[in-house]
């Protein structure tokens, strides 16, 4: 088992990448909103950000979805999927991929499994 992981940094292809997960089988997936690290160590702390957002703030939101998947493969079809669908993945920066090896895990309908 492998743990796939999406930096997702164009959030106007979001459901683009849930619908090519959907298209390889995954529908166990997690998606978490995060920011840009360099995008909040560069903007300046201000007492009403909750109140007011500019453009600037909203480049550095990222997207991180997270999957189990059985193998590698299963994530280079999801690319292929996204490019077959038009997505520009080689001429923008629109996406960071990572499969991890998972070496334990548990889940109620499987228990545990190495």
């Amino acid at each position: 088992m492998n743990l796939l992981v999406i930096e997702l940094s164009q959030l106007d292809y979001k459901e683009d990448v849930f619908l090519a997960l959907q298209s390889i089988g995954i529908t166990k997936a997690s998606a978490f909103d995060a920011k840009n690290l360099n995008s909040s160590l560069e903007s300046e702390f201000s007492l009403f950000t909750g109140f007011l957002q500019s453009r600037t703030d909203k480049e550095g939101e990222r997207l991180i979805i997270m999957a189990p998947i059985d193998s590698p493969d299963d994530a280079k079809e999801l690319l292929q999927n996204l490019e077959a669908g038009g997505i520009p993945l080689k001429k923008e920066d629109i996406l960071n991929l990572m499969v991890l090896p998972v070496s334990m895990s548990f889940d109620q309908a499987s228990g545990w499994s190495k």
